[in-house]
């Protein structure tokens, strides 16, 4: 296996900015409600491809889960993976992003809540394919960032396709009644979930539950407003299970051929 290059590794710095980033994206929920009166995404924007309200509760998983990560990697300097420096600077991306989406998400700014979302989905998806990588001696912290990185990687990648969806339609470039769209919206966010899922979820099975759990709430949202899509969302869960069952198979056949050498 891969042995940690000491150069890649977590550094004092580098571990307290992704402790703070990850407390201010938490506390930057407070800011919309007090300067704006409304809540993050808050645009009036009613999407077909829109998730259920109670999927966004997975926000709360996911401060609580950075932070406690961005704690862990203050108290022992190790991200549990082979290239702690970098995962940790994409995590400080993600964290510093999300808590600037947060403000102008809720102050109704169009297209940069977009872009901010753009720059957390590519950064979480970089941590997750480091996270995903073989690790010499995997610890409890392996196992916490991989959960982490899975969670918040999968629910980014889902909403970035939601948020631009809600700035097209925002902007009168489409109807946000209209299913034909959407759903290849919808189609192309599936398609992503699966190739994802593939690459990294046999490492990381936080991140195809929580594109499921994405998928199932989109389904739950447009099940009495248009068919298609709610059948769609739903071919999207099996999909991504299939591409698990795929990326463990994948795992598996390729350890095996490993111990035989």
């Amino acid at each position: 296996m891969p042995r940690k290059d000491a150069s890649s590794q977590l550094t004092a710095p580098l571990a307290w900015t992704v402790l703070i980033l990850s407390v201010a994206q938490a506390m930057a929920v407070i800011i919309p409600l007090a300067l704006f009166g409304g809540e993050p995404n808050d645009d009036g924007v009613d999407l077909l491809i829109s998730p259920a309200g109670y999927a966004f509760a997975i926000w709360a998983v996911i401060y609580v889960l950075s932070a406690v990560t961005g704690y862990i990697f203050v108290r022992g300097l190790d991200s549990g993976t082979q290239y702690g420096k970098r995962l940790a600077v994409d995590l400080a991306i993600a964290c510093g992003a999300a808590a600037l989406w947060l403000i102008v998400s809720a102050a109704s700014i169009d297209w940069l809540p977009s872009i901010l979302l753009t720059v957390i989905a590519i950064a979480l998806l970089d941590a997750a394919r480091i996270a995903a990588l073989t690790v010499e001696s995997p610890s409890s912290t392996t196992t916490l960032v991989r959960i982490t990185i899975g969670i918040y990687a999968g629910w980014a990648t889902a909403a970035v396709f939601v948020n631009w969806a809600s700035d097209i339609a925002r902007s009168g470039a489409a109807d946000e009644s209209s299913a034909g769209w959407q759903l290849v919206v919808l189609i192309v966010a599936a398609l992503v979930a699966v190739t994802v899922t593939y690459l990294y979820g046999s490492a990381l099975p936080a991140l195809p539950i929580t594109l499921a759990w994405a998928l199932l709430a989109i389904a739950v949202n447009a099940w009495s407003d248009s068919t298609p899509i709610a059948v769609t969302a739903v071919v999207g869960i099996v999909a991504v299970a299939l591409a698990y069952w795929a990326s463990t198979r994948r795992t598996s056949v390729s350890e095996g051929a490993l111990s035989r050498t």
